[in-house]
């Protein structure tokens, strides 16, 4: 083969490296809302990798409540990162628990991608907080839970160091990269009662070796659309297996069935989910048709009276 062909070739598998490592590490996770602290100033629906965002993710990892085998690899991958991306906001429409079991079981969701035949990636827990990776392609990678702080109504912050490689010809050597994420969500209840969860995901990517980052770089806006739209897809699933579970939750009870690599604790607690699910949708259909019911009434009077009704009833209508 000619050598400038060659060469041309070799970086393309330089850049599906590149993509590889950024993606198979961040495919599976879905996300902490405009609503939490500190991230007003940043309300934004669009990617960016400006220095007021990379700074106020920077605040927002808080070192110090780190474990401490982890700290200094955190650091050096904050301050020498080749690449920082904040991923678009996204808004989907799903349980608060559904987004939370899913953020802090994700294993859990690539099982079933393997199952439904979306993905071929492998996520295996080998620990409380930490999993290995693989893919068929020739990536290899580590993933640790630092700090999962989840609350009620999906007001988390999670926060992960992911370790990737990428080796397959004609690359003599690995690719190699250490990432840290910055997942936040939070929820709100939209006028009609259903329930929106809000999800943001700070990364920041160190890849080893000069004229790798210097590539890297070059072609961020390429490998970071590509992010942008798995981040949305990845976010979009959650919210379709929500509402799956919320007018099917025998369905998943099946699916989590067959998740055979999934402990067998955390299939019990998907299906009891799936059927939690089903019951806040049938609480929220009765308030909501009782409400609309209400409505219609007031509505009806306010026309037969001309409009002359009096203040509480005003309030609603405006409403």
């Amino acid at each position: 083969m000619h050598r400038s062909k060659r060469y041309r070739l070799s970086w393309l598998f330089i850049l599906q490296s590149l993509v590889k490592i950024h993606l198979a590490v961040a495919a599976f996770i879905g996300t902490t809302l405009l609503l939490s602290d500190g991230v007003h100033g940043y309300e934004s629906h669009r990617s960016t990798t400006s220095k007021s965002a990379r700074q106020e993710a920077l605040r927002a990892i808080p070192l110090e409540n780190l474990p401490k085998q982890y700290r200094q690899q955190v650091q050096t991958v904050l301050k020498q990162a080749t690449l920082y991306r904040r991923l678009p906001t996204c808004v989907v429409d799903c349980h608060p628990d559904m987004f939370t079991y899913m953020a802090r079981n994700p294993e859990v969701m690539v099982a079933i991608w393997r199952e439904l035949g979306v993905s071929q990636v492998q996520l295996q827990r080998i620990g409380p907080n930490t999993f290995h990776l693989k893919d068929r392609a020739g990536t290899t990678g580590k993933l640790v839970l630092l700090e999962e702080q989840c609350e009620a109504g999906a007001q988390n912050r999670v926060i992960m160091l992911a370790e990737g490689s990428y080796e397959s010809p004609p690359l003599s050597h690995p690719v190699k990269a250490q990432c840290v994420f910055l997942l936040r969500s939070g929820s709100i209840k939209e006028t009609n009662g259903r329930r929106f969860v809000a999800a943001r995901l700070d990364s920041f990517i160190r890849i080893e070796g000069a004229s790798l980052q210097w590539f890297a770089k070059v072609l961020h806006p390429w490998v970071g659309t590509t992010a942008d739209r798995n981040f949305s897809d990845t976010l979009t699933f959650v919210g379709n297996l929500s509402k799956t579970a919320e007018v099917r939750p025998q369905a998943i009870g099946k699916l989590a069935g067959k998740l055979s690599e999934v402990s067998r604790t955390r299939q019990k607690q998907l299906v009891k989910l799936a059927y939690q699910c089903e019951d806040d949708l049938h609480r929220w259909k009765i308030v909501h048709k009782s409400q609309d019911k209400l409505h219609r009434a007031r509505l009806a009077r306010f026309a037969e009276t001309g409009g002359n009704v009096n203040a509480d009833e005003a309030g609603v209508l405006k409403r």
